[in-house]
């Protein structure tokens, strides 16, 4: 089946940025295409380095994560990823704290 190569690269991507992310979180349907994650923690230390932002994370979250598949046009259309809702908190050098939202 398709889903047992799209799933896998799916993972190497959204693993990166997620804490324990298993694959059978993933399970995505073949006809529906759609997968929703709640309540997900962000791998701090990889946002950091990639971000190279003047502060630090001290917790981040994704309230929602919608990943789209178009299983049919996967060849013409592209896969969607959504994030409703981010919230940080954010170590500022004089160490005042932050707190972002991102709807």
């Amino acid at each position: 089946m398709l889903e047992s190569y799209v799933t896998p690269l799916l993972m190497s991507y959204v693993n990166k940025y997620i804490k324990n992310l298993k694959p059978s979180d993933l399970q995505l349907s073949l006809w529906g295409g759609d997968v929703v994650l709640s309540k997900l923690d962000l791998k701090l230390d990889v946002l950091e380095q990639e971000l190279k932002l003047p502060f630090t994370f001290m917790s981040g979250h994704i309230h929602e994560l919608r990943i789209h598949v178009p299983w049919t046009k996967l060849g013409s259309e592209p896969v969607v990823i959504t994030i409703n809702t981010m919230e940080c908190i954010l170590k500022l050098r004089d160490g005042a704290q932050l707190v972002v939202a991102l709807t």
